[in-house]
C-alpha cells in the first residue's frame, strides 16, 4: 500500500515580510489571518504560512508555488539554496510521532497543518538570531584573545559603538518577537494539537535554542562592557598625561621667562 508522505519546508528570508501586500497581491485562498501571521491553501492538503519576522513555509506545495511565492514577496532575485531552511516529512499513521525529519500525523487538518508550519517557522528564525549572536561572540572573542596576548586592544570608540549597536539590534529584534516561541492558541484548546506541537517544539529543541541565543548575547554584553571599560581608561589615561604635558609646559615656560 502507497504511503502518503507531504513534504514541508521553511525558509527564512533575513527580512520582514509585509503580510497585506502579499495578501492583496496573491490569488491564494485565505484561510487564517492575524497582525503576524498568514495561512492560505493553495490546494487540498497543500498550504503557505507566512510569519511577519521573515519566515515563509511550504506545505506539499509544487515549485512553481514555491517560486510564484517568491516573486510575490520580492525575493524572486535570493538564491533559494543559500536560505536558511527546516525541511521535514509528513506521513499519517495511528499515533503522533515526531523524529529527526519526519513527523507522522493521524490527519492533515488545517489546525495540524498550522501547528507544524508554525513551528519550522519559528526553528528557521531561531537559526538566523543563532547564526547572527555566533557572528558577534566570534568578533567579540577575536578581542578577547588580543587582550590575554598583549594586555591591551586595538579596538576604537566607532567600532565598539557598532558592536553596541548590533548586538542591542539583535535584542530589540528578538523582544519584539519573543511571542514568536510561545505555543499557539490551538495547542491549548485541543488535546492532540497540544501533544503534536510539544513533541515538535522539543524536536526542534525550540526552548533550548533559544536560551542558548539569550545566554550568547549576554556573554558580548559582559565581553563589551568590559572592552568599554578599558578603552574608558585608556582614553581617560590619555587626557591625564596631555593634562600633566600642559602644565609641564606651563612650568618650563615660567620657569624660562623667569631667567631670561
Amino acid at each position: 500500500m502507497f504511503e502518503m508522505k507531504y513534504k514541508v519546508i521553511a525558509y527564512h528570508l533575513d527580512k520582514r515580510i509585509d503580510l497585506r501586500a502579499f495578501r492583496l497581491s496573491s490569488n491564494f485562498s485565505l484561510l487564517k489571518r492575524e497582525h503576524s501571521f498568514l495561512l492560505f491553501e493553495v490546494e487540498k492538503n497543500a498550504y503557505i504560512y507566512l510569519k511577519d519576522y521573515g519566515s515563509v513555509v511550504f506545505l506539499n506545495c509544487s515549485e512553481d508555488i514555491v517560486n510564484q511565492s517568491f516573486a510575490l514577496l520580492g525575493a524572486n532575485s535570493l538564491n533559494q539554496d543559500n536560505l536558511l531552511t527546516e525541511t521535514y516529512s509528513i506521513s499519517l499513521g495511528n499515533d503522533i510521532e515526531v523524529d529527526f525529519d519526519k513527523i507522522q500525523v493521524q490527519e492533515l487538518s488545517v489546525d495540524v497543518a498550522h501547528i507544524i508550519m508554525l513551528n519550522l517557522a519559528q526553528s528557521v528564525a531561531l537559526k538566523y538570531y543563532l547564526n547572527i549572536t555566533a557572528a558577534l561572540h566570534e568578533s567579540t572573542l577575536v578581542y578577547a584573545k588580543q587582550l590575554e596576548k598583549t594586555g591591551h586592544i586595538k579596538l576604537s570608540k566607532k567600532q565598539m559603538r557598532i558592536f553596541i549597536g548590533k548586538t542591542m539590534n539583535v535584542k530589540n529584534s528578538i523582544a519584539e518577537n519573543l511571542f514568536i516561541f510561545d505555543s499557539s492558541d490551538l495547542a491549548w484548546s485541543n488535546e492532540s494539537l497540544s501533544k503534536l506541537d510539544y513533541h515538535i517544539k522539543d524536536e526542534l529543541d525550540i526552548v533550548n535554542r533559544h536560551n542558548g541565543i539569550q545566554y550568547n548575547l549576554n556573554v558580548i554584553k559582559e565581553n563589551l562592557d568590559l572592552f568599554k571599560d578599558i578603552l574608558q581608561h585608556k582614553y581617560s589615561s590619555m587626557l591625564e598625561w596631555i593634562i600633566i604635558i600642559l602644565i609641564l609646559f606651563e612650568v618650563i615656560q615660567v620657569i624660562v621667562e623667569k631667567i631670561i
